[in-house]
């Protein structure tokens, strides 16, 4: 008797155990799906912080660099200003120190008992040696052309041209005028004048 149970009371225990193991599956892949989308979640976040601290980098890197090219066109225009400024000012010196040099070499013989002239003739002697010393304490001193050297518009200004016997063209006959360097930094400031070999 036992073995002509229904059909419907033999089938119940099969249905149940696969919507059990059906269930199973749905629940896992409903965590799976949650997990999924928590992932999503937090790595928009993530991105949403590091666009955040990049653009915060990015401006602060940009302000960065804008202060450093503003601090050194400053810089630059001061350096280059001092540097204009200190030429001048050497410059002057110089043509100052050219005209003592040309009084002095001028001086007048002395006849008799011309006090007057000689004290004159001293004071622009002391004048003159305040002013070299001036230069050598800037570090500026003479420079002069060597004759029979080659001539070198950048360390030599001419001022007229002759033949000389025994020299090649292009080369130093004579200088008219010293010129002058600065050794801090070496560089010429004053090309001596000089006549050149045709």
């Amino acid at each position: 008797m036992n073995d002509e149970l229904p059909r419907s009371l033999m089938a119940a225990p099969e249905a149940d155990s696969h919507t059990l193991g059906m269930s199973s599956v749905y629940r896992l892949f409903e965590s799976f799906i949650a997990l999924r989308e928590r992932n999503e979640r937090q790595h928009k976040l993530f991105e949403q912080s590091l666009a955040r601290a990049r653009d915060s980098l990015q401006s602060s890197f940009n302000s960065f660099v804008g202060e450093t090219q503003k601090a050194y066109q400053q810089l630059r225009q001061e350096v280059h200003g001092d540097k204009r400024l200190s030429l001048v000012f050497l410059n002057e010196l110089l043509d100052i120190a050219l005209d003592l040099d040309r009084i002095v070499a001028a001086r007048p013989a002395m006849s008799g008992d011309d006090d007057t002239v000689a004290r004159w003739m001293d004071a622009i002697e002391v004048h003159h040696r305040m002013v070299q010393a001036a230069l050598l304490r800037h570090g500026v001193h003479r420079y002069d052309a060597v004759v029979s050297t080659p001539y070198q518009p950048a360390l030599h200004e001419r001022v007229g041209s002759r033949r000389v016997d025994g020299m090649d063209a292009l080369r130093i006959a004579e200088q008219k005028e010293p010129g002058y360097a600065s050794q801090q930094p070496e560089f010429v400031l004053r090309r001596p004048k000089v006549i050149v070999t045709e």
